[in-house]
């Protein structure tokens, strides 16, 4: 008994075949290409079925435009599509102006520009293994991108000047990143109303590795990040730049989840809880946060005057390095009892650095390699880089301590 092989997927060209990108769609069979030719396309386009859209002059000169009126793309029920090369602006509408996805699995949105679009440039709901590569989102508005029951992976995406509610590059709702946030870009987004200026977690889990947190701003707490009831967080190897909030300067957790690792917080500022980190009650009984080598510089908070704030929750305080200016602490809380081990606090002003937290806190200067201009790596004879209990800090040894004269 023999079979119909099955059909060989299509291009279908746009305007040259169809006209219009969604006469395109509608005449395409299950893993056409829809291939579009430069210029401009007006929305509103649907698509219910497994196909490929490719912009084919890149995404600087083949735009899908919603006109500041209409969503520009859905996406329903569909597993297995891809839009590739594309700028997606101006769209407009409740839960998605650019794109909506709808109890989707396994889409992939790769070297795309979204900008300037209303409510989300993304918006899923159930929508799972996600797939969001090479994307800059850029004055989206209602959060850039906005994930409720649903999962999704971020590679190598820049998020400029997004706002939301809460979450102004990236809210989750009862959500999961798959793996890793990796080496994406945050700067210049706001929560205008509640917490994470860069990113809010509402009952989520999400990992965050190798990203970099600038000029981030939140209205209530977590300048970069929040991580809020029942939430699970992690962070490693990323880097917290000059953000800012009334509360938690650079990350907020309230009743969640966090291991902190290997990062760097440079001159966030908050007036309270925290002028790096504000942590808020356990989010699970008697598990806490811990915060193990890392690297605080100069945050301020203007009214605690500490750079991590702890309320109702005892983290364990490993192995970091704290330069505070003076008037500012490496901890402060209440309700609180730390387990704080083999750090180093240094006051560059000659400030009395106050009660030390433990017999083994190392004092004195770290000897950066130049941390006016953002290199925390260590001098070779650092305290840091040769204390008894090892590392200290989020990076290692990489420069001389001193300069050889030339020869004669």
């Amino acid at each position: 008994m023999s079979t119909a092989p099955p059909a060989e997927a299509t291009r279908i060209f746009v305007p040259q075949d169809k006209r219009t990108v969604q006469a395109g769609i509608d005449a395409a069979s299950v893993g056409d290409t829809i291939w579009v030719s430069a210029g401009t396309y007006a929305g509103p386009f649907v698509m219910k079925k497994r196909l490929i859209l490719f912009g084919d002059a890149g995404s600087q000169n083949t735009i899908l435009d919603g006109g500041d009126s209409v969503r520009v793309l859905d996406i329903e029920g569909v597993k297995g599509a891809a839009v590739i090369g594309f700028t997606i602006r101006r769209g407009k509408a409740n839960a998605g102006g650019g794109i909506h996805c709808v109890r989707d699995t396994s889409l992939m949105f790769a070297g795309c520009i979204f900008e300037k679009n209303w409510e989300s440039a993304i918006a899923a709901w159930q929508s799972f293994d996600l797939n969001l590569r090479e994307l800059t989102f850029t004055e989206n508005r209602g959060s850039a991108v906005s994930l409720n029951a649903s999962a999704a992976l971020f590679r190598l995406c820049i998020f400029d000047r997004n706002t939301g509610y809460a979450g102004g590059a990236i809210s989750f709702v009862q959500s999961t990143a798959n793996l890793p946030i990796r080496q994406c870009t945050f700067q210049g987004n706001r929560a205008e109303v509640a917490t994470g200026g860069a990113i809010n977690a509402d009952s989520s889990e999400i990992t965050i590795a190798e990203c970099e947190f600038k000029g981030n701003s939140a209205k209530v707490a977590g300048g970069a990040v929040a991580s809020m009831d029942g939430s699970r967080l992690v962070l490693t190897r990323c880097r917290f730049t000059e953000n800012n909030a009334a509360a938690s300067g650079a990350v907020h957790v309230d009743r969640a989840g966090l291991n902190l690792g290997l990062s760097i917080f440079d001159q966030n500022k908050a007036i309270a809880l925290g002028a790096a980190i504000g942590l808020v009650g356990r989010g699970l009984a008697n598990i806490n946060p811990i915060l193990q080598s890392n690297t605080f510089y100069k945050n301020a908070s203007t009214s605690e005057g500490t750079t991590i704030w702890a309320e109702h929750v005892s983290p364990e305080i490993r192995k970091n390095i704290f330069v505070v200016d003076a008037g500012q602490r490496a901890f402060a809380g209440v309700t609180s009892t730390p387990l704080y081990a083999c750090n180093l606090v240094y006051d560059p002003s000659g400030g009395a650095i106050g009660e030390l937290p433990s017999s083994d806190t190392l004092v004195g200067d770290p000897l950066f390699c130049d941390a006016p201009n953002g290199d925390f790596f260590l001098r070779d004879l650092s305290p840091a880089a040769l204390a008894s209990c090892g590392l200290v800090g989020a990076l290692p040894k990489r420069c001389s301590s001193f300069k050889l004269a030339p020869g004669k």
